[in-house]
């Protein structure tokens, strides 16, 4: 099976859609140049057939492979999912496979629990952090903001791509929950990085109004 969807990834192989790939991901190497829906449709024509013999063959020879993996594992149901999922997260090690899994689980609030979610909140791993906090993003801040806002507070990590993460976070709950976040952001103690490119990315955002806006360049000049 593998070696049959190896072949069919090179040929939908695209060199400038490569180019640009590798452009965002810099420490990746293994990019053929596959656009996403490319890689859905292959992958829920494998969740169709044999996912788990996928599984158990596929070697990450290329970052499309594990992409798709990421894709198979996630239309599981959740008693064949969770033999996988850990096992997958632990492959994890860059933003581009973290946020494709996270978007792709659907289920996860309903099918794992925070305790599960929270030693990845709580690790050292750069991308470990980060598929917790995407996760949350996608998945916990409407009914479980201020969960949400305490995780954010609780992070303390220089790593790069995890800052992003957190930072992203905490935008949403500024765009999502305005006042709240507002009252927050000045009572509690947020990382100064994380809470500077936060409330930048919400600044970019087209959901607040320009008072809004105003007022959170105030703020972010105080800190």
């Amino acid at each position: 099976m593998i070696k049959d969807i190896k072949e069919e990834l090179k040929n939908h192989s695209e060199q400038k859609y490569q180019n640009f790939s590798a452009s965002l991901l810099p420490n990746v190497s293994n990019i053929l140049g596959v656009r996403l829906p490319i890689l859905r449709k292959i992958a829920a024509r494998i969740n169709k057939t044999n996912p788990k013999l996928f599984l158990k063959e596929n070697d990450d020879e290329y970052y499309e492979l594990t992409m798709i993996e990421g894709i198979v594992i996630s239309k599981l149901n959740y008693n064949e999912q969770k033999n996988y999922i850990e096992n997958f997260i632990n492959k994890i090690d860059n933003w581009g496979i973290c946020d494709s899994f996270c978007s792709s689980l659907k289920n996860f609030k309903k099918d794992y629990s925070k305790n599960f979610l929270e030693k990845y909140l709580n690790s050292n791993d750069e991308f470990k952090i980060r598929f917790g906090f995407v996760i949350l993003l996608n998945y916990f801040i409407d009914d479980d903001y201020e969960y949400v806002i305490q995780q954010i507070c609780k992070f303390n990590n220089d790593a790069y791509y995890a800052k992003i993460a957190v930072a992203w976070c905490l935008s949403i709950c500024i765009i999502k929950n305005y006042n709240q976040a507002i009252e927050d952001i000045q009572s509690y103690k947020i990382h100064p990085w994380v809470l500077n490119k936060g409330i930048t990315k919400s600044i970019e955002s087209l959901r607040l109004t320009k008072e809004q806006k105003n007022h959170l360049k105030e703020i972010r000049k105080s800190k």
